[in-house]
C-alpha cells in the first residue's frame, strides 16, 4: 500500500511529524508502569517529586528543579503510581521526535536527509530508555534541541526575529533549570547565532540594501538587546522561578545562590563509585552501558539497560570527524552545525569536575551525530554506495528491535538470557556489557 502524503511543505512535514509520533509512541507508551517499582534514578527522581506535591524537602537536590516538576505533574492528578511518574518523560520523549524532525529538516535541507536522521534517533536504545524512566535526562534532550531549532531559524533569518528569539529564550531556561550540562548547548547555540548574525551585527555593507549608519545603530542595538534577553535574562528568571517550590518551603530568595554552590561542591567533590561508572572517553564504544534493572522470577528474565545502538554510537565519532573535516573543506555550515554540536556536547566531559559518570551521558551529543548520518547517507542513497547507505539504515533498525527486550523489560527465557555460543551472548556481547 503507498502512503500518499501532501505536496512538499509545511503540511507535509507536519504529517511527517506525526507519523514519526505514532512510531515513537509504540514501543514509549505499552508496559509504561512495569516493572511497578522505583528503578535506577527514580528512587531520587521521582520520590522528588512527590514530595515537592507534599511540600517536603526534596530528597534531591543536586540538579535544578524542572524535571521533577513535570514528573510530578501526572502524579498529582492520579497518584504515585509508576505508569504515572514516568509519563512526562514518555510525553517529552514523543515531543522530541517532531522537534528534531523539525531541526534536521531545516539544518540538512532535504526532506530524505531528516527523515534518515530521525529514524536512526528513534532507533537508539538510550533514546527509548530515557523516555521510560522518571529521570531528567530526556527532559534535558527536549529543550535542548528545542533550543537548537529556534537558534537556526534566528541564525538563518536576514533579520532577528523576536518570536524565535524569545522561544530560544525559554527553551534555553528550561534546559538550564533541567540540568546543568545544557550550559554545553547555551555555549554553542550562542556561537550559532554569533556565526549566523555576526556580518548583520558588526555593520557589514557589502550587501545592496545596506541600511544607513543610523538604521545600522538601531539593528545592532535590538540585536544586541534580542541576544541579551535570549541567552540572559530570560534563562535567569525561568531558572530562579523553578525553584518556587523550594522557596515556598520557607527559603529565601538570598538562599538560593548558597545552594548552587552546594550544587557546584557536590558534584566537583563527589568521590562516590558505582559498578556502571566509565570515563568519558568510552562512551561512543559502549564499553560499559548501564543496566537499570534486573530481576529473574523463576524461569523469566526482564532487565532494562541504557545501552545505545551499537551501529550509531560505534559510527557516532568517525561521522563527526566526516562532517568536521569535510565541513571546513567546503565551508558548509550543515556538516559545521553537526559536528560541532556533537563535539560540543560530548568534550567538555573531559574537563567535568565530576568523576562519577555513566555512559548515557553521551545521549546529549547523539542528535547531532545522527544529523550527520542523515548528511552522509542521503548524499549516498541514490549513488554507487546505496546498498552501504540502505544497509547500514536497516542494520541500525534491526539492532533496535533485537535489543528491545532489554530496552522495555519484557520478560524472557532466562536460557535465552544466559545462552552462550563461544562466549557470545545474545544481550551481553562484551564482559563489560554486564
Amino acid at each position: 500500500m503507498r502512503l500518499n502524503l501532501p505536496a512538499p511543505g509545511r503540511r507535509r512535514d507536519l504529517v511527517l511529524c506525526l507519523l514519526l509520533v505514532i512510531a515513537a509512541a509504540v514501543f514509549r507508551v505499552p508496559r509504561l508502569g512495569l516493572p511497578d517499582e522505583e528503578i535506577f534514578d527514580e528512587v531520587y527522581h521521582a520520590k522528588t517529586a512527590l514530595e515537592y506535591l507534599n511540600g517536603q524537602t526534596p530528597t534531591e537536590w543536586v540538579h535544578p528543579p524542572t524535571a521533577k516538576l513535570l514528573i510530578a505533574v501526572p502524579v498529582y492528578f492520579v497518584g504515585y503510581h509508576a505508569w504515572a511518574w514516568r509519563l512526562a518523560p514518555a510525553l517529552a520523549g514523543l515531543a522530541l521526535v517532531p522537534v528534531f524532525f523539525l531541526l534536521a529538516r531545516r539544518v540538512l535541507g532535504s526532506e530524505r536527509a531528516a527523515l534518515i536522521a530521525a529514524v536512526l534517533l528513534l532507533s537508539d536504545g538510550v533514546y527509548l530508555v530515557q523516555s521510560r524512566i522518571a529521570m531528567t535526562n530526556i527532559f534535558a534532550i527536549l529543550f535542548q534541541v528545542s533550543a537548537a531549532y529556534f537558534a537556526v531559524r534566528a541564525a538563518t533569518a536576514r533579520r532577528l526575529p523576536a518570536r524565535d528569539m524569545l522561544l530560544l529564550g525559554l527553551a534555553l531556561g528550561l534546559a538550564l533549570s533541567t540540568r546543568w550540562t545544557s550550559l554545553w548547548a547555551w555555549g554553542f547555540l550562542g556561537l550559532v547565532l554569533l556565526f549566523g548574525q555576526g556580518r548583520r551585527l558588526l555593520g557589514s555593507d557589502d550587501t545592496p540594501d545596506a541600511p544607513d549608519p543610523r538604521q545600522a545603530g538601531v539593528e545592532v542595538a535590538r540585536t544586541l538587546a534580542l541576544l541579551l534577553l535570549a541567552f540572559f535574562v530570560m534563562p535567569l528568571l525561568i531558572y530562579v522561578t523553578s525553584y518556587g517550590p523550594w522557596l515556598a518551603q520557607g527559603h529565601a530568595l538570598a538562599d538560593l545562590w548558597p545552594h548552587q554552590k552546594a550544587i557546584w561542591r557536590y558534584h566537583a567533590d563527589l568521590v562516590a563509585t558505582h559498578p556502571y561508572f566509565s570515563k568519558w572517553y568510552t562512551w561512543p564504544w559502549l564499553y560499559r552501558p548501564t543496566w537499570y534493572y534486573y530481576k529473574q522470577t523463576g524461569d523469566l528474565v526482564s532487565g532494562i539497560v541504557a545501552i545505545g545502538n551499537p551501529a550509531l554510537w560505534w559510527a557516532s565519532v568517525p561521522v563527526t570527524l566526516w562532517a568536521l573535516v569535510t565541513g571546513l573543506r567546503a565551508r558548509d555550515p550543515r556538516r559545521l552545525f553537526a559536528a560541532g554540536g556533537f563535539l560540543l556536547m560530548y568534550l567538555p566531559w573531559g574537563i567535568s569536575p565530576r568523576t562519577l559518570n555513566y555512559s548515557h551521558y553521551l545521549f546529549e551529543a547523539i542528535p547531532y551525530a545522527c544529523l550527520s548520518l542523515g548528511l552522509l547517507l542521503d548524499r549516498a542513497w541514490d549513488g554507487k554506495a546505496r546498498a552501504w547507505a540502505r544497509g547500514y539504515v536497516a542494520a541500525v533498525v534491526f539492532l533496535f528491535v533485537y535489543f528491545l527486550p532489554v530496552l522495555m523489560g519484557l520478560p524472557f527465557p532466562a536460557r535465552w538470557f544466559f545462552f552462550s555460543l563461544g562466549g557470545f551472548k545474545p544481550w551481553t556481547w562484551f564482559r563489560t556489557w554486564v
